[in-house]
């Protein structure tokens, strides 16, 4: 065993002493987990619950030094996790509560005992592929052989009980990790940046990342120039399969990254990628017109658009930055091929040909074609200035902007027509770069998946609008977006992309920590690292990182929620936005236990209110069923609606989901001095989508929420008079909290489906008294 592992855990104890938190009873009071690894193989976990924290470091790190020399580990990084918030359920609840989050996408740890002697973290569910279904089932599910695999090493002769009234219990945590050459470093807390560390995109961050980004993909070109194409990581599989498109354009991302790094291994890697590509996977065909072209051959023989387009990009980069004109007789060849591949009179592309025949086998596959073949032609114009290549894109430009391609939001179409814009500064290309994004920001703001071609998008737009900014005759265009708007999704953007960088905190999970250390991965695909995922995330980045050196300012912190420590009396009661309802606390599992019930048995009434999707139940309604009410009801439609003869017109007559402990709630509430009606489990189902600001009343009006499921992206938000957004956080924690929806206000949640917001939402009849509020959020 290395002495490493002694020091690490001597670095680790103070830091982790000073932020460990305690559980509530009945809970044990403290439960770490120390995971480490030598990097070469998947980490290995212990963990131990006690009341005092200096006994139970010591017995965890013991067992942690056991573990090592027992397995000849030379440790190198150290990590620590402890549980902060616990969540009672069944097996049969998590089931159901898996549907709703995206598959890889489950962001908590889970124990199968209340006393947490078995228990797993996030990382070890994901990296052993736990919660996996395939590729075929977009949620998460249980994967019950996994499971089983790896709860039998870990503890073993374990044999999980997976019936559907077996206790299971879901782990919120907080860590920390080190390495020899770091001091420990601060983990993000279950969320979406969950197990990452806690730091700034800055340039620095930027840099490091794009250095190793490129060294990843350096190591992965063979010596004959051939790339390992890709791996799954949980087990260390690779992807057979190759693709000689993506092979050109990583090349291209490559090119990109030695630009900043300059790194020697890097620049040797893309000179047998080069090779390989020009020797071995571009052909030449002589044309109708007797012209010699080139064509990058892909599987099945197959000529595709977008593979000469990045031939282009990938030789034009090359020939800028290392010199020599040894490219362009190729260069030539391959637009030839490209010239070949379009309508002369329509300037429409032709994307798919058979070689040698050269006929068409398909005349569209994918837009991405499109956008890619006008950008390596405007990068060629660029290093050539010949004028046939500009003509062919102004004459591809006329269709894309009559076929609205704008509409696709293709980051290969940002790049070219800011490319474009250079050379023909024209409204009509302006306006289609606009267009390209105005309306995506909330999607790019908003996508769960890190989706790295939207850094790229985001950065093409970027470029061109500020040069559009610099142009009298069409600044008038910028009235068209929103730039305020727009500068928030760039940052955050690449701020969440760092989310799919393997660091070690991650990597350290999956079986071969070293095969994908400081590679991008797709969550989503089960962790997938291939070459072109990479790509893009080594292209976006690196725009960013030229634009942060441009001076601009990485924006690392979005909106906070609201401290609701900001107490006192000094402000009126009627600038009060958000309070708890006082005296008033329901047991959240159980109220969470019958919302699963009804979902799995009672069709939901599907609503869109604001720009955003929701699912409804009536708890209470005007008649008595679970649609009625869910939808908005206006008053002339609520007068005209009284079924049981006595003025029901807001809806309290309960539905036949009000029963067991639900109506018990609905007892204790129409107790109270609030008089709810309209009672509804509402889930918040949008993802990408944000809604506008509104009210809901013209005088004060007041809501009682009280939320089921949740998660820290989830937000109420009031934009005030002055043009300020206040947001809170309303937590799971068995609190009503009464809100006001006469000033102007939205909900919010990012995650969508991957991680849900269910709130059991009603009408409140009477304007509440000052004593009914608790922990009152105020307006300063």
């Amino acid at each position: 065993m290395s002495n490493a592992l002694p020091q690490l855990l001597e670095n680790m104890r103070p830091a982790l002493a000073q932020g460990i938190a305690a559980l509530p009873s009945p809970w044990p009071r403290h439960t770490l987990f120390l995971s480490f690894s030598d990097g070469q193989r998947r980490a290995a976990v212990v963990h131990a619950s006690g009341a005092d924290f200096e006994v139970l470091w010591s017995e965890i790190s013991a067992a942690c030094q056991r573990l090592a020399a027992r397995r000849d580990m030379q440790v190198c990084w150290l990590r620590a996790d402890w549980v902060t918030q616990v969540q009672s359920l069944d097996w049969k609840t998590l089931r159901a509560s898996l549907k709703v989050f995206k598959r890889n996408y489950f962001r908590y740890g889970l124990a199968l005992d209340a006393n947490f002697h078995r228990a797993f973290l996030e990382g070890e569910l994901n990296g052993n592929a736990m919660l996996y279904g395939g590729s075929q089932v977009s949620h998460a599910l249980l994967n019950e052989k996994n499971f089983k695999l790896y709860a039998g090493r870990r503890f073993p002769g374990l044999v999980p009980d997976f019936a559907d009234d077996a206790p299971v219990y879901m782990l919120t945590t907080e860590g920390l990790f080190c390495d020899p050459d770091t001091a420990p470093l601060a983990l993000h807390a279950t969320g979406y940046d969950a197990g990452r560390r806690v730091v700034d995109c800055d340039a620095d961050t930027v840099r490091g990342l794009i250095e190793r980004g490129g060294s990843y993909l350096a190591s992965q070109v063979r010596e004959d120039g051939r790339f390992h194409y890709g791996w799954h990581p949980c087990f260390d599989r690779p992807i057979n399969a190759y693709n000689t498109l993506r092979h050109a354009s990583t090349l291209y991302s490559m090119l990109e990254a030695w630009e900043i790094t300059r790194e020697p291994a890097l620049a040797q890697a893309i000179e047998r990628g080069l090779g390989y590509l020009c020797s071995h996977l571009i052909q030449r065909a002589v044309l109708p017109t007797g012209e010699r072209a080139a064509f990058l051959l892909d599987v099945g023989n197959e000529i595709k658009l977008g593979g000469n387009a990045v031939c282009l990009l990938a030789l034009v980069k090359y020939s800028e930055l290392f010199g020599g004109e040894q490219h362009l007789p190729l260069l030539e060849e391959l637009a030839l091929g490209i010239c070949h591949m379009q309508d002369p009179n329509t300037g429409q592309f032709v994307h798919v040909l058979n070689y040698p025949a050269l006929d068409v086998k398909a005349a569209f596959r994918i837009i991405y074609y499109d956008g890619e073949a006008a950008f390596g032609l405007m990068r060629l114009y660029r290093l050539t200035g010949d004028e046939r290549w500009l003509a062919m894109v102004e004459k591809a430009f006329d269709s894309f902007i009559a076929r609205e391609h704008w509409k696709a939001h293709d980051h290969w179409l940002g790049y070219c027509v800011n490319e474009l814009t250079l050379y023909r500064p024209e409204e009509r290309y302006f306006r289609f770069g606009i267009r390209n994004i105005a309306d995506h920001l909330d999607f790019v703001q908003k996508r769960i998946t890190t989706f790295p071609t939207l850094l790229e998008l985001m950065m093409a737009a970027q470029r061109m609008l500020e040069r559009l900014a610099q142009s009298p005759e069409h600044r008038h265009l910028l009235g068209e977006i929103d730039p305020d708007k727009f500068d928030r999704a760039l940052h955050f953007r690449a701020a969440y992309l760092m989310n799919g960088h393997f660091w070690p905190e991650y990597a350290m999970y999956f079986r071969n920590p070293a095969r994908i250390l400081g590679s991008f991965f797709i969550r989503h695909q089960a962790f997938r690292v291939r070459i072109d995922d990479v790509e893009h995330y080594l292209s976006g980045y690196a725009a960013y990182f030229h634009h942060l050196k441009s001076g601009a300012v990485a924006m690392t912190k979005m909106i906070p929620a609201i401290d609701f420590a900001r107490q006192g009396d000094e402000l009126p009661f009627a600038e009060v936005l958000c309070a708890r309802l006082a005296d008033f606390r329901v047991d959240v599992s159980s109220l969470r236990e019958h919302f699963e019930r009804t979902r799995a048995t009672v069709a939901p009434m599907p609503y869109r209110d604001n720009r955003v999707d929701y699912l409804g139940w009536a708890v209470t309604s005007r008649d008595g069923s679970v649609d009625d009410g869910v939808r908005r009801i206006s008053s002339a439609k609520g007068a005209g609606k009284v079924v049981d003869g006595k003025g029901n017109r807001r809806g309290v007559t309960r539905t036949e989901i009000c029963t067991g402990y639900l109506a018990e709630v609905m007892d204790d509430l129409e107790a109270t001095a609030v008089a709810p009606y309209r009672a509804r489990f509402m889930q918040l189902e949008s993802e990408g989508e944000e809604m506008p600001f509104h009210t809901d009343a013209s005088r004060e009006a007041w809501r009682l929420h009280i939320p089921l499921v949740t998660n820290p992206d989830a937000l109420f938000q009031w934009r005030l008079p002055d043009g300020r957004i206040e947001s809170v956080h309303l937590p799971a924690d068995g609190s009503a909290w009464l809100v006001r929806v006469d000033v102007l206000h939205r909900a919010i949640n990012p995650a969508g489906g991957a991680q849900p917001r269910v709130h059991l939402l009603m009408g409140v009849g009477k304007i509440p008294s000052r004593e009914l509020l608790v922990d009152p959020l105020k307006v300063e």
